[in-house]
């Protein structure tokens, strides 16, 4: 147990580059265990974010690309971690202290370890990272629609600060128009499934919603909607700013699309 003032140490990761499943698999659930179990009051430092991002990322890289139900589970495992990171935000900030955001920074070394591995990933192993950042932006999704039928004052005000921050984050990670730490072939994959992930999850938070009991005039559209214009934003710009041709017509592509599908 780390002392007041130092960090707490991290599993090690080495594991997760094994050519032997099972061991990669204990390891995996060791890291696991030791995010879930971790106190929100001793956090995970950007760097060993970093750490550990770097190692899932090799885990699934590693893992059999034939078996494409265990690829998915997998994918899935690794992308619930912004569910975990979102509740320990919670805790913290129930407890009236929060001066960190644990998945402000976890969505961010996500992304930074994306870019810095795209071009090495190979054809053979590229499905399995680009289903792994469609299952990203879909939990990112999901808890931020989801964040907004909460009718209580201070749960609106938490949900406007957790959407903000993700719209920068993913303003200035994959859908950042001119930065060149970020790959075109990811910002050409985030903007083909930008919509589809985005109306999806605006429809089972509304389904979630109706099978609650909530009445016709509890409908939460509009606000889903705000909050979808709001995601939006990143798409526009880059749609207007992007150097290349390619993303920029992919991007407003993308905005037609979004137009069409949430006219009134």
């Amino acid at each position: 147990m780390s002392t007041e003032g130092e960090t707490e140490p991290i599993p090690s990761v080495k594991d997760l580059a094994s050519s032997e499943p099972s061991i990669r698999r204990t390891c995996l659930k060791t890291i696991t265990t030791h995010i879930n179990e971790r106190s929100p009051s001793n956090p995970i430092t950007s760097t060993q974010c970093l750490a550990l991002w770097r190692g899932l990322y090799v885990a699934l890289y590693m893992h059999d690309s034939k078996n494409a139900l265990s690829v998915q589970n997998l994918a899935a495992e690794l992308a619930r971690t912004v569910q975990t990171m979102a509740s320990k935000d919670d805790e913290v900030r129930n407890a009236g202290s929060q001066t960190y955001s644990w998945l402000e920074t976890w969505s961010v070394a996500f992304w930074e370890t994306i870019c810095r591995e795209w071009p090495s990933i190979d054809q053979w192993r590229m499905n399995k990272i680009l289903l792994l950042v469609r299952f990203y932006l879909r939990e990112v999704f999901h808890l931020s629609l989801q964040s907004v039928v909460d009718n209580d004052s201070e749960g609106k005000e938490n949900s406007t600060k957790f959407i903000t921050s993700q719209v920068h984050i993913l303003e200035a990670w994959p859908l950042s128009p001119r930065e060149r730490k970020v790959p075109d072939g990811l910002r050409l994959h985030v903007l083909d499934i930008w919509v589809d992930e985005l109306a999806g999850q605006v429809d089972a938070v509304q389904k979630g919603h109706s099978q609650n009991g909530e009445t016709e005039n509890e409908s939460p559209n509009a606000a889903l909607t705000d909050v979808a214009n709001k995601f939006m934003t990143p798409v526009e710009k880059v749609s207007k700013e992007a150097p290349h041709k390619g993303v920029k017509m992919r991007a407003k592509e993308a905005v037609k699309s979004f137009q069409e599908q949430f006219a009134s």
